[in-house]
């Protein structure tokens, strides 16, 4: 039997949600919401579940992943209880405890600390990052100070922690998902793994579940373009995001630098860096005009994440402009290694910031689809 902990909306309100015990269970907003189904009921239920405490029925679900935060339960809540940023808040605290070192708790319910945690690891980065680029002028000047082999060793070591953090993490989500599952799989599964995973990688590429948010006739974003829907916004930051990773890795590997921007992977750094550059600015600019319900309630993580996005991607194309001209001054170096930050603060907090909703999303999807009633 589950045990009921009554303290724990106050522990859920850490994590960012508003007072969602003003819900008085009407329904309003699973009845509103186009993503529910007999195999993904939310809110409703997960409001009841964090009344109560339910702390493993929230944590083994897949119904967490199911929500897109279109906000249409929010705007339709009788109560104000704000089910959408509820939702969200749910994730947070499941990213939290997937994650072993208890970093991200700090970081979704302490904002000095987050604060302070993301300025560190710049420090670290920013210093391991001078050791690969031994050359440049700040380099030099540095290690007239400091040593060479300790600031090197100490980024490999952060790099390889935060490695195995990330598959703790995920390990842990797998596990809690897996024993839900095999409670609910009483029957046989309705789909093949086969079947479910090209389900997946249908829904990552085409956002088919995320436009239906999109689909009622009286909605917000009805009659808009399909390129200023929040689902093309995060199709564009998603896609922008892993082409430019495959980019730096083709760099990598080619072990050459690109000194053309007609170079493939530079083709595909620049189509890249321009959906990841719109998709950021948009959601920035519906944050700061609470456009909907759905961007109304912005947490420090969320605007810490879009500013990186969009921080990485502008200083990508400064740099990608001093390659094209042959600019290597001072200031292009400062770009530079600003650039370089961003990019592996975003790569490296990703099992411990909202972020890792991109890996765990998939897998509750897969599950998800594996006891659909239809294929």
């Amino acid at each position: 039997m589950a045990k009921i902990d009554p303290t724990f909306a106050k522990e859920l309100q850490k994590y960012g949600t508003a007072d969602f015990q003003a819900c008085y269970s009407c329904g309003n907003c699973t009845a509103v919401c186009n993503l529910t189904d007999e195999n993904a009921n939310f809110p409703r239920m997960y409001i009841r579940y964090g009344m109560l405490g339910l702390k493993d029925e929230i944590l083994d679900s897949k119904d967490l992943w199911m929500c897109y935060a279109c906000g249409d339960c929010t705007a339709h809540c009788p109560r104000e209880a704000i089910p959408g940023d509820y939702m969200a808040t749910l994730r947070r605290y499941a990213i939290a405890h997937y994650e072993p070192t208890g970093i991200t708790r700090l970081i979704f319910k302490n904002n000095p600390w987050y604060i302070a945690i993301i300025i560190l690891l710049a420090v670290i980065l920013g210093f391991f990052l001078l050791t690969l680029k031994p050359d440049m002028t700040i380099s030099r000047w540095i290690f007239q100070y400091m040593p060479f082999e300790i600031i090197h060793n100490t980024g490999e070591v952060v790099f390889a922690l935060t490695g195995l953090f990330m598959l703790i993490g995920f390990w842990n989500m797998f596990r809690h998902l897996s024993r839900n599952y095999r409670h609910e799989k009483k029957e046989k599964p309705k789909s093949s793994p086969l079947a479910s995973l090209k389900y997946v990688i249908n829904e990552l590429t085409t956002m088919k579940r995320y436009q239906t948010c999109d689909s009622e006739e009286d909605g917000f974003w009805y009659k808009k373009p399909a390129v200023v829907r929040p689902w093309f916004i995060h199709w564009s930051i998603m896609w922008g995001f892993i082409g430019l990773l495959l980019a730096t890795i083709l760099d990598f590997l080619l072990k050459n630098p690109a000194t053309t921007v007609w170079w493939p992977s530079r083709i595909l750094g620049t189509v890249s860096g321009l959906f990841m550059m719109y998709g950021a600015t948009m959601a920035l600019y519906y944050r700061f005009s609470k456009i909907t319900d759905a961007y109304a309630h912005s947490k420090l993580a969320d605007w810490v994440f879009l500013w990186s996005l969009w921080i990485t991607g502008f200083t990508g194309f400064w740099m990608e402009t001093a390659v094209f001209l042959g600019g290597n001054d001072m200031l292009d170096q400062i770009i530079f290694i600003i650039h370089t930050i961003m990019a592996m603060e975003l790569v490296l907090l990703f099992a411990f910031s909202k972020f890792a909703h991109a890996l765990y999303r998939p897998v509750a999807l897969y599950m998800y689809h594996r006891m659909a009633l239809t294929n």
